[in-house]
C-alpha cells in the first residue's frame, strides 16, 4: 500500500477525511519507506549542524534511574539540525536538567516540578500548576537527556530519552483530549518528536512525529491568507508540522504548513506591529517564535518571506509598551520586566531599550494608538533620573481582531507612570491556575476602569476608540476618547487629555444612563444602577489627604496629586489576605499588596447623566502645582505659569 499524495490529481489538498485515512496507514507502518524508516533516518533539506563532543567524564547516574525496556542502538555523534533549530540549549542547561531527570525531577520552569518515576503515569501532581501539569504532554522538558547524552557520548541519558518517548507514545495511543494534542503543548511535542526522531534515526518516534504533524497541520486548514481568531499556539504547532514534513521530505505537507504559518503570522500580528493577545509580553514572545519560523525556513531550505518584514514590525509596537525605566507595561498578562536580551537584536529601537540606552536610537513617536486595543502616550523618550519629566501611560480599548486567553477585560483602563514611579498600576497574570486570584485578575474589577452594577453586561461589546490624536510633534497635548457600550442601558466615555507643557494628565468620565423599563409592580423593589470608577495604585504607594479632600499618592520623595470634581466621594481597600482586590504580579505567583482608589454615582431608573473629572499632577515633595477645575475648563499653574485647557470631550 503506498502512502497518499498530499494533493490529489487535481493539485488540490485531500479532505480532511483522505487525510486521516493516509495519516493512519502511514502511522500503522503500512506507507511505504519513503516516509517511514525502517532504520535510518531521511536527512533534513538543509545541512547538519554538527554539534561537538564533549569530552568530559559522564555524570553518575543512579542504578535505579537506568532504563530498562529499551533495546540499545547506534548511538548517534551529533545533535539533529532540527533539534539545534527548534530548541537551542546551552551546555550549562544541557547539564543541569539532564543530571535532574535523571534523578526522576522535572523543571518545569514557572509551571512547577514533576517527580518521573521508572513508568510514569502522567497524571497531574500538586508540585506543579494547572500550566505545568499539561506541559508533561510536551515532552520537551525531557530534550536535556538527548543533548547531554549525545554531546557526552552518554549511553543511559539517551536510552531514558528513548524510553520515555516510547512510554507517552504507548499510552495515548487513543483518547487524546485538547491539552494532549492541542493548543502549544502539542506543538512542542510534535518539534520534540521530529528532534528525537532526526537525531537517534528511530522509526517509533517518526511515526509519532508524523502522526502528530497530521493532526497540528489539520487543525488550521481555512485556506485564508490572515488567520482571524488565531493566537500564539498556533504558530507552535504549525512549526512542529512544518519541521516534521520536511524532514520526513513530504513537500506537498510541508508547503501547505508553511502557507498556514504565514496565515497564522499575519492574523496574530495587525498591520501596525500590534499583537492580538492584549499583552506586550506575548508580542515580544512572538517574535521569539517568528524567528525561530524563520530559522525553520532556513533549515529546511525554503524562503522565509514574509517572516522577517511581519517580525521587524513587532519592534515599534513592542518599543512604545515599554516604560521610561526599561520596563514593560504590565497589561494582560504581562509582568513589568526588562525586555528580553535576545529581542529584537540588530533594530535600532530594541537595542536602545534593551541597553537601556547605550547603544541604538530612541523611537520617535510620543503618542501612539494600535490596531490592538492600546494607546501608549509620554512625555518624551529621556529616560527616568535624567532631570527632565518622565511621564508615561497607556489607555486599552478593543482591538480590531478578537480577544485571546491573554487578554484581560480592561476595556478603558489607563496606568501611570512618571518620577520613575508605577503610581496607576495593572495586576498581570498571577500565574496560569485556578486561583480565585488568577480568575479575578481577568475581570473589569481588577482594573482601572469602570463597571456599572445591577444591569445586564456584554464583554464582547465592548471598549471602542473614537478620538485618538496628539499634537506632541509641536509640544502639544494628546487627545483619546474611549466609548464603553458594554453595559445595558448605560454608556461611559472616558476621554484624557495629557496636557505635556503642564506634565498632567486630565480624566474626564461621561456617563449616560438610559431609562430602565421596569413593570409597575416592581418598581418599588428596584436596585438603582451603581457606576463605579477605581484606581489601582501599584504597591509600595501611598495616599494622604488635606483639608480639601484632596488626595496625594506618595512614594518617597516623589507625589501625585489626585484633583476631582463632579459625583462621588473617595474609598480606599487596602490589598488583605483573603480578599483579591488590590494585588498585583510582581513575578511569576509572586503578588504585593497595593490598594484600590474608588467613587461611584448612582443613576436612578428614569435614567440621568454624571461627570467624574479626574485630575493626576506629578510632583516632588517639595514642590506646588495648584489645580482649578471650573466651568468645563481646567488650571493648572506649575512653576508659576498658569496653563488652562477645556475638559476632554467626545466630538
Amino acid at each position: 500500500m503506498e502512502y497518499m499524495s498530499s494533493l490529489d490529481p487535481r493539485g488540490q489538498l485531500p479532505s480532511a477525511r483522505e487525510h486521516r485515512t493516509a495519516t493512519r496507514l502511514l502511522v500503522a507502518g503500512l506507507a511505504s519507506a519513503s516516509l517511514v524508516l525502517s532504520m535510518t533516518a531521511i536527512p533534513s533539506v538543509a545541512e547538519e549542524v554538527v554539534a561537538p563532543v564533549e569530552t568530559v567524564p559522564s555524570e553518575t547516574v543512579p542504578s535505579e534511574t537506568v532504563p530498562t525496556g529499551v533495546v540499545p542502538a547506534v548511538m548517534p555523534t551529533t545533535i539533529g539540525s532540527w533539534c539545534t533549530t527548534l530548541f537551542p540549549m546551552s551546555v550549562k542547561m544541557q547539564r543541569t536538567k539532564a543530571q535532574q531527570l535523571m534523578n526522576g525531577k522535572v523543571d518545569l520552569g514557572k509551571g512547577g516540578t514533576y517527580t518521573l518515576s521508572d513508568r510514569p503515569s502522567w497524571r497531574p501532581q500538586a508540585s506543579a500548576d494547572l500550566s505545568g501539569n499539561r506541559h508533561i504532554n510536551s515532552l520537551d522538558w525531557a530534550l536535556p537527556l538527548l543533548y547531554r547524552g549525545v554531546n557526552t557520548q552518554n549511553q543511559n541519558m539517551v536510552d531514558r530519552f528513548r524510553q520515555l518517548m516510547y512510554q507517552w507514545i504507548d499510552d495515548h495511543e487513543s483518547g487524546r483530549g485538547y491539552w494532549i494534542d492541542g493548543s502549544i503543548y502539542g506543538g512542542l511535542r510534535t518539534k520534540t518528536l521530529a528532534c528525537g526522531a532526526q537525531t537517534l534515526a528511530d522509526p517509533k518516534i517518526q511515526q509519532a512525529a508524523v502522526r502528530d504533524a497530521a493532526s497540528m497541520w489539520r487543525s488550521y486548514r481555512r485556506s485564508k491568507d490572515i488567520a482571524i481568531g488565531a493566537n500564539n499556539t498556533d504558530l507552535v504547532r504549525q512549526t512542529g508540522a512544518l519541521a516534521t514534513f520536511c524532514y520526513v521530505g513530504d513537500v506537498d505537507l510541508r508547503n501547505a504548513a508553511w502557507q498556514n504559518l504565514v496565515a497564522i503570522a499575519r492574523g496574530v500580528i495587525h498591520d501596525d506591529g500590534s499583537d492580538v493577545e492584549g499583552s506586550p509580553h506575548y508580542a515580544m514572545y512572538m517574535e521569539k517564535l517568528l524567528s525561530q519560523i524563520e530559522a525553520s525556513a532556513n533549515t529546511c531550505g525554503i524562503p522565509a518571506d514574509p517572516i522577517p518584514q511581519l517580525r521587524g514590525q513587532l519592534y515599534s509596537f513592542v518599543s512604545q509598551a515599554v516604560r521610561p525605566d526599561f520596563k514593560l507595561e504590565s497589561l494582560g498578562d504581562t509582568i513589568s520586566v526588562p525586555l528580553r536580551n535576545t529581542f529584537g537584536v540588530g533594530d535600532w529601537r530594541a537595542d536602545w531599550l534593551r541597553s537601556r540606552g547605550a547603544a541604538g536610537t530612541p523611537p520617535t513617536p510620543r503618542y501612539t494608538a494600535y490596531s490592538g486595543g492600546y494607546i501608549f502616550g509620554r512625555y518624551s523618550w529621556v529616560p527616568s533620573g535624567q532631570g527632565q519629566p518622565d511621564t508615561f501611560y497607556s489607555l486599552r480599548f478593543k482591538g480590531d481582531r478578537p480577544a485571546t486567553a491573554h487578554t484581560h477585560d480592561d476595556g478603558g483602563s489607563l496606568t501611570l507612570f512618571s518620577r520613575g514611579v508605577e503610581w496607576i498600576g495593572d495586576p498581570g497574570p498571577f500565574r496560569y491556575n485556578s486561583s480565585a486570584l488568577r480568575s479575578f485578575v481577568k475581570k473589569r474589577e481588577a482594573h482601572s476602569t469602570f463597571t456599572v452594577s445591577n444591569t445586564g453586561y456584554s464583554r464582547w461589546k465592548g471598549v471602542v476608540k473614537t478620538q485618538g490624536r496628539t499634537d506632541s510633534n509641536i509640544g502639544g497635548n494628546d487627545y483619546s476618547c474611549l466609548v464603553d457600550k458594554a453595559w445595558n442601558r448605560t454608556e461611559i466615555t472616558r476621554c484624557v487629555t495629557y496636557v505635556r507643557s503642564a506634565d498632567a494628565l486630565i480624566v474626564v468620565d461621561y456617563i449616560n444612563g438610559a431609562k430602565v423599563k421596569v413593570p409597575k409592580k416592581q418598581r418599588k423593589n428596584y436596585t438603582p444602577r451603581n457606576v463605579t470608577q477605581r484606581w489601582q495604585l501599584s504597591p509600595g504607594v501611598g495616599v494622604e489627604g488635606n483639608a480639601d479632600g484632596q488626595l496625594t499618592m506618595v512614594s518617597g520623595e516623589q507625589k501625585v496629586d489626585i484633583v476631582q470634581a463632579g459625583v462621588g466621594a473617595w474609598d480606599i481597600a487596602q490589598a488583605r489576605e483573603g480578599s483579591s482586590i488590590g494585588w498585583h504580579t510582581t513575578d511569576w505567583g509572586v503578588k504585593a499588596p497595593g490598594a484600590v482608589l474608588s467613587r461611584s454615582a448612582t443613576l436612578p431608573r428614569k435614567g440621568g447623566q454624571e461627570v467624574m473629572i479626574t485630575v493626576f499632577v506629578p510632583r516632588g515633595s517639595g514642590e506646588s502645582v495648584p489645580v482649578t477645575i471650573a466651568d468645563s475648563m481646567v488650571t493648572i499653574t506649575r512653576n508659576g505659569t498658569p496653563i488652562t485647557v477645556g475638559f476632554p470631550a467626545p466630538n
